[in-house]
């Protein structure tokens, strides 16, 4: 017979159990806190270069007009072509204003110029011995036109109007005639070095002006008075207004460069230049052309 005691101990004994599986299996609310940070990204940036032109040329009657052809919009280049005259004339004089856009990164800016023909196409009968030895043979020999050496070519910084101003006479940083355009090799619009276009690398999300004048004979800077505006909207104060600020004199252009033809190619470059502060055009550059 169970005693009432030891009937009171067993009592207490579960109790004590029960409690202390009460006490294990509690959750105890301590202060805390969570911060958490969510899809956390790298992304790489771009150098995405564009290109525009506008473009004008003398006309079959002498005047200065607007070249369709010759001109477009902002774009990546394709089939695009800054010259693509077939008639040309002493005393024809031609302005185009290429815009450059390097997408939303600070940029250093290179360009390369070559020419893949030069040839003397026909050998005419104005085209004597006398001022074409060249064309003394039945053929013309090969590589060996006279344009190259008769069309020159002036490049400025310009301000986006498409005309050599007076204080941008001095910004001209390359001129001479085509064949010595096929020479040049890299040229340094802006590197770590400097270049025309200014002491820096050109901004992201601005747009830069490189303008350049040709003339088939002896050309002759004649800047108007710059007017502050840059690019008006129709080029309002463009060439077709003002001139090109170039004159052209054909009158020392002989019979020789009849029926010549010379093809060229331009490439222009932009690499970033943060982390990249000196980079230099001349060794950090490679043309690299289609066959």
């Amino acid at each position: 017979m169970i005693s009432a005691i030891n009937t009171k101990v067993l009592i207490s004994g579960a109790v004590i159990l029960a409690a202390a599986a009460l006490i294990i299996g509690a959750t105890f609310a301590f202060f805390s806190d969570t911060e958490t940070s969510t899809g956390n990204l790298f992304a790489a940036g771009a150098i995405d270069l564009k290109i525009d032109n506008e473009s004008y040329i003398t006309s079959s009657s002498g005047a200065l007009v607007f070249s369709q052809s010759t001109s477009w919009s902002t774009t990546d280049l394709t089939t695009q072509r800054f010259f693509d005259f077939t008639d040309l004339k002493p005393g024809d004089i031609g302005e185009d204003t290429i815009s450059i856009e390097v997408g939303s990164n600070d940029a250093w800016l290179c360009a390369a110029t070559r020419i893949t023909q030069d040839t003397d196409e026909t050998c005419t009968d104005p085209e004597s011995e006398s001022t074409d030895p060249e064309c003394s043979a039945p053929t013309p020999t090969p590589g060996a036109g006279e344009l190259d050496s008769e069309v020159n070519f002036a490049f400025w910084k310009d301000d986006g109007d498409n005309v050599l101003e007076s204080d941008e006479v001095q910004s001209i940083f390359l001129q001479g005639p085509i064949s010595g355009l096929g020479e040049q090799g890299q040229i340094a619009l802006v590197d770590g070095q400097g270049g025309p276009l200014g002491p820096s690398p050109v901004p992201g999300g601005s747009i830069s002006y490189i303008g350049k004048a040709w003339c088939f004979g002896t050309p002759n800077a004649t800047p108007v008075t710059q007017d502050g505006s840059g690019k008006l909207p129709n080029a309002t104060n463009g060439p077709l207004v003002r001139g090109t600020g170039f004159a052209c004199d054909g009158e020392g252009v002989n019979n020789a460069a009849q029926t010549d033809k010379v093809v060229g190619d331009i490439q222009f470059y932009a690499v970033q230049s943060r982390n990249n502060a000196g980079f230099d055009c001349d060794e950090g550059y490679t043309p690299s052309w289609e066959l």
